[in-house]
């Protein structure tokens, strides 16, 4: 018997807990596809070294940045998350992230997000 694949909810929240606990290779592993399409404001790239090189660019922006979640939606296969974040060189504002999930890994992501001083 074949396990129903997780709910994009289920995969969306344990996304987010995920990046909270900073552990990056066991999202990528668990709830991304091997060839999730990421689109940015720079980049059009594809698989998990193109996430891999986002998050690092974040992690540059915002040195031990903190990062709240404002609002979260989940509707079929589609999730949308507003976030911001601080640190002490500066601050995310109006951060988006939406996400498209099938069969429980994330196909695509898309960021955008304005950096401003602190």
């Amino acid at each position: 018997m074949t396990e129903k694949p997780r709910s994009t909810r289920q995969v969306f929240e344990d996304h987010l807990e995920k990046r909270k606990r900073h552990l990056l290779e066991e999202d990528l592993a668990k709830n991304y596809a091997k060839d999730v399409v990421l689109l940015t404001v720079n980049s059009n790239a594809v698989g998990h070294d193109a996430i891999r090189t986002s998050a690092a660019r974040l992690a540059e922006q915002l040195p031990d940045g903190t990062f709240e979640f404002l609002a979260k939606q989940v509707n079929g296969r589609f999730a949308l998350l507003i976030w911001r974040g601080n640190s002490h060189r500066g601050r995310a504002i109006d951060g988006s992230d939406s996400f498209v999930i099938e069969d429980g890994l994330i196909r695509l992501q898309t960021i955008h997000y304005r950096l401003v001083d602190s």
